[in-house]
């Protein structure tokens, strides 16, 4: 299956680039038109000279095929470079749009560190599909010219140089089916590298924290003696080819030389006749180099298949429906009904029933790996539920537009991504229309705009070039949030890092600021609960009791998920729907 989606990849690549592989081969027949041209004309000016004839036009002749030959063989290697970073430019693309159009549901087994080697040594790989193809076949056609030039000039050379041949298909044959499967295995080894790095990256302060560097680095490099076989491998095969070339090709030139010798010898040819042979002999043998080209192709259905991976993603698909009236009216609110989620073979959503209604604020809350998380991803539709189906104003969301579902929600996480190259870009991502005024106001209102103007450039600081706290992080964010008007505004555990203090102003300014919108907040703290006007209690992926703050608090285990005790309750948590 991934053997037959490599392939297809490929073929797609290679149509997404047939101009400029046309433009490549027509470059390359020119070169080798002139390059077969040559050893008939040089041997036309050798029977000149011999003979006493005009040399001056064999000789010019000649000159202009060099000229040609060369600077058609510059112009094709540019090409070619070009072709090959296009190629490479689409599978990184097609690789990366399906994978996030696939949503955040996990899908491969990689991990980001197996992305990262897939779109970096994957799709170099793979880009080299479409010039060694073109490449290839070129390659043959000096070959079959050459074979047909060498009968042409005397049989008994055409017949020497035939029957090497099929030792050379076989050759070619059996090094293409086994460098396929080592290069396969070489980038499967590598993939796995890169997975376990990007994870040791990623969890650095963890690994440090719990003082298992030693450990974290044996499990990274645990796959490098594989990795350094596989290579070897690939190399001694390499290695034996290339040894088999260099002893058949030039005993090859040498018995047509030799033979043409003898037809000379009997008056067959002629001295010129025999320089073309032995130059056709040699151009002949030039068919190693479609080992070159055969290495380059395994090497490219192998990145290919590893891209399939991610190529073969399905991606998320969107309807044509719009919602109904302005962003800004109440509408029906959020709908989920028998809704249920599957990953890696476990439940996660069981049938699942919520209601929210028009402009009220919902609390999810529940103890971890409950399914607060996925409940908000789903009403927000970054993935769809196994079974069942979710409703924004009364519409299915599978059938709403793209634009229409992005224009109408918005998240804010509790680890923000900072998308862009400053600031603003990131406050305004989501919202291209939004002008720096827009980005400030949204700064303001999610406090941080005091931070922000005292960095270097202010809005226009790079993002990459300041350091920020998580709590930080969160209100650039939540600044996302106001940057522009919304139905739906899902808040997932978005103030975790904030003091109390400033997580009460941002949540009073998000009941002013999306007044009319419907709120759903995954809550953490019992003071975030206690602000809304309904607490959905989640268990094991079912809704467990419905309520206010203050109803479910009487339950023990309701007030075990905050690990309080009533006696603990600060003025916020007793404030019960206050906002």
């Amino acid at each position: 299956m991934v053997g037959g989606t490599g392939i297809r990849l490929l073929r797609t690549a290679a149509r997404a680039q047939a101009a400029g592989a046309a433009v490549l081969a027509a470059a390359g027949c020119v070169s080798a038109v002139a390059q077969l041209a040559l050893p008939a004309v040089l041997g036309k000016a050798v029977d000149a000279l011999v003979g006493g004839a005009d040399l001056g036009r064999w000789l010019a002749a000649c000159l202009a095929l060099v000229v040609v030959y060369v600077a058609f063989e510059v112009y094709s290697d540019y090409r070619a470079g070009v072709v090959q970073a296009r190629s490479a430019l689409f599978y990184r693309r097609t690789a990366a749009r399906r994978l996030v159009d696939a949503g955040p549901r996990p899908r491969t087994g990689g991990g980001p560190g197996g992305f990262a080697a897939c779109v970096l040594e994957s799709a170099a790989a793979a880009a080299m599909g479409t010039n060694a193809a073109v490449w290839l076949v070129l390659s043959l056609l000096p070959t079959l010219v050459s074979l047909f030039m060498l009968w042409w000039t005397d049989p008994w050379i055409g017949l020497v140089f035939t029957c090497s041949l099929p030792v050379v298909a076989w050759c070619l044959r059996s090094f293409a089916a086994d460098s396929s499967l080592m290069v396969t295995r070489y980038l499967e080894e590598q993939s796995t590298v890169s997975s376990r790095l990007a994870e040791a990256l990623g969890g650095a302060r963890t690994i440090a924290a719990s003082h298992t560097l030693e450990r974290e680095v044996a499990r990274v490099v645990e796959p490098l003696p594989r990795l350094r076989r596989s290579g070897d491998a690939l190399w001694r095969l390499q290695a034996k080819v290339t040894a088999q070339g260099n002893m058949l090709f030039p005993l090859l030139h040498i018995v047509v030389v030799a033979t043409a010798g003898l037809e000379l010898c009997r008056g067959r040819i002629s001295s010129g006749q025999l320089l073309a042979a032995s130059e056709y002999a040699a151009i002949g043998t030039g068919l190693g180099m479609t080992v070159l080209f055969v290495n380059q192709l395994a090497r490219a259905r192998s990145g290919a298949e590893q891209l399939a991976t991610y190529a073969a993603l399905p991606p998320l698909e969107y309807g044509a429906a719009e919602l109904p009236g302005p962003v800004t009216s109440t509408g029906l609110g959020v709908e989920l009904k028998n809704v249920t989620v599957r990953r890696a073979g476990r439940t996660v959503l069981s049938g699942l029933d919520i209601a929210v209604p028009p402009g009220e604020v919902v609390a999810l809350v529940g103890r971890s790996g409950s399914g607060k998380s996925t409940v908000a991803a789903v009403m927000g539709r970054l993935f769809d539920p196994d079974d069942g189906a979710v409703y924004l104003d009364g519409v299915p969301v599978r059938t709403l537009s793209r634009t229409a579902l992005r224009r109408s929600v918005v998240f804010a996480f509790e680890r923000p991504e900072l998308i862009g190259d400053t600031i603003a870009d990131t406050i305004a991502a989501g919202a291209p229309d939004a002008t720096l005024e827009d980005v400030a106001r949204a700064a303001e209102l999610a406090r941080a705009a005091s931070f922000i103007e005292k960095m270097p450039d202010g809005y226009g600081t790079g993002v990459k070039s300041v350091a920020l706290s998580g709590g930080e992080m969160q209100r650039i964010g939540l600044a996302r949030t106001f940057v522009r008007p919304a139905r739906l505004v899902l808040l997932d555990d978005a103030t975790s890092s904030l003091d109390m203090a400033t997580e009460y102003e941002i949540d009073r300014a998000l009941a002013t600021d999306t007044s009319g919108a419907t709120r759903v907040v995954v809550a953490h703290r019992a003071s975030s609960a206690a602000r809304a006007d309904t607490v959905v209690w989640l268990d094991a992926g079912q809704v467990r009791a419905t309520g206010t703050h203050s109803e479910l608090w009487e339950l023990p285990g309701y007030r075990a998920i905050f690990q309080e005790r009533p006696a603990a309750r600060t003025p916020l948590d007793a404030a019960g729907a206050t906002r």
